[in-house]
């Protein structure tokens, strides 16, 4: 009888716009525009603001896990109930209207009044009875122990005071007993009391518990209409499920209950895509989970605590004050090494100035030793004369001298050479 679709920003601005057909041309081609002055909303205390204007202001008002980043875009802020009128009161507008009302009425008792953003009757859709829509912003009270203590949920489901069931939490203890508070908690939760937060509105327990209760209600306040009659096993079909089986059938949902057989075959078709359904938001979940988490920690890196900053600081000056020392050393030593350069440079010129002198007077004295030499070869070269008997000689074995036998006499300007 009732089904839920869950809403980010993008879609609740949409939702409103189709609900209240103000959208000019309307993408739902099962609309029978004749039918729609049939349509009517229950006022909401929402001032001279449009319904998606109070959403804004309302979600402004509550605390959002990952305001301000990618998380934001993509969280679910609200949903979109949609309950049927049991065919036994159809065409009974008095009826009808008592039973939309019973709805309207129990919804706002068990989710808040002020948390409704939108409602709306419509008698305009093929292949559907006459349904209500019941725009809802999913709120539940901020605890904060469990937002600042390390916490594990139970499988324990609570009812609460509006009706609601939600899951309790287990704190986890140290060795001594005592809570085990997060270090990095969202400090913004501190100004809130209440929070948006669908898992916790939208749980399984809740969701096994609403018809039955809706039932209960309806019942006790002498309301007609079954919204548990038995056949469906519990199952909830969507607004689009119901419409696409219509339009295959051409029968409508209450006419197919009726047989066993039929009603197991549709139980297994809506079973298999809401699998199907329920893959693919786990995947879109995890994909938001990721960039959220690499949100958090950019986030993180950015907002490290000022006592680790210092430490951090500190680690870094004494880094440089080290580095300053190893480069006072290095300089120190290039500094010596430099001066022994100079002083190595100032020998080696003296050195290479001694060298040049040395080759210099080598030169010098090489040029004197070949005058000497030259001049030598001309003054003491014998003379060539043929010799006779009587005559004296220019030589003899064994003598050096040119005077004559058993001379040693040279002469006197040789003598002065040597």
């Amino acid at each position: 009888m009732g089904s839920i679709i869950k809403l980010t920003d993008d879609a609740m601005f949409k939702i409103c716009h189709h609900n209240n057909r103000e959208t000019i041309e309307n993408s739902n081609v099962d609309i029978v525009e004749e039918r729609s002055e049939l349509n009517y909303s229950f006022p909401l205390n929402h001032g001279d603001l449009t319904d998606y204007e109070y959403y804004k202001k309302r979600v402004g008002e509550l605390y959002l896990y990952g305001r301000g980043s990618l998380r934001e875009k993509e969280a679910v802020t609200g949903f979109n109930m949609v309950v049927t009128a049991p065919k036994e009161i159809c065409d009974n507008k008095e009826k009808e209207d008592a039973f939309f009302k019973g709805v309207f009425d129990f919804v706002s008792n068990r989710y808040g009044v002020e948390n409704i953003v939108n409602t709306a009757v419509h008698y305009d859709e093929v292949g559907q009875g006459p349904h209500i829509h019941l725009v809802i912003i999913p709120v539940t009270k901020l605890d904060h122990d469990v937002v600042q203590n390390k916490t594990v949920k139970t499988t324990n489901a609570v009812k609460l005071e509006s009706g609601r069931y939600e899951y309790s939490y287990r704190f986890k203890h140290d060795e001594n007993g005592e809570r085990i508070p997060l270090k990095n908690y969202a400090k913004m939760s501190d100004y809130y009391d209440e929070k948006i937060d669908a898992n916790s509105v939208l749980n399984k327990a809740e969701l096994r518990h609403f018809h039955q209760d809706l039932q209960k209600y309806l019942t006790d306040n002498g309301i007609e209409g079954k919204v548990i009659t038995g056949k469906t096993g519990g199952v909830n079909f969507t607004v689009q499920e119901l419409k696409e089986f219509t339009a295959n059938t051409g029968l409508r949902l209450e006419d197919v209950q009726e047989l066993t057989a039929d009603k197991g075959i549709l139980e297994a078709l809506v079973s298999s895509n809401d699998k199907v359904q329920t893959l693919e938001q786990i995947i879109k979940e995890k994909n938001l989970t990721i960039a959220n988490l690499q949100t958090e920690i950019q986030s993180r890196d950015r907002a490290i605590d000022r006592a680790d900053k210092t430490a951090e600081l500190a680690e870094k000056d004494k880094q440089i004050r080290d580095l300053t020392k190893i480069i006072s050393a290095k300089n120190q030593a290039l500094s010596q090494a430099t001066e022994k350069t100079t002083e190595f440079e100032k020998k080696l010129n003296e050195m290479q100035q001694t060298l040049t002198e040395k080759e210099r007077a080598l030169a010098s004295a090489n040029e004197r030793i070949k005058e000497l030499e030259t001049k030598k070869t001309v003054e003491v070269k014998p003379t060539e004369q043929p010799q006779s008997w009587g005559q004296e000689p220019t030589s003899s074995w064994g003598s050096t001298a040119r005077s004559g036998w058993g001379t040693n006499t040279v002469n006197n300007e040789e003598e002065k050479l040597w």
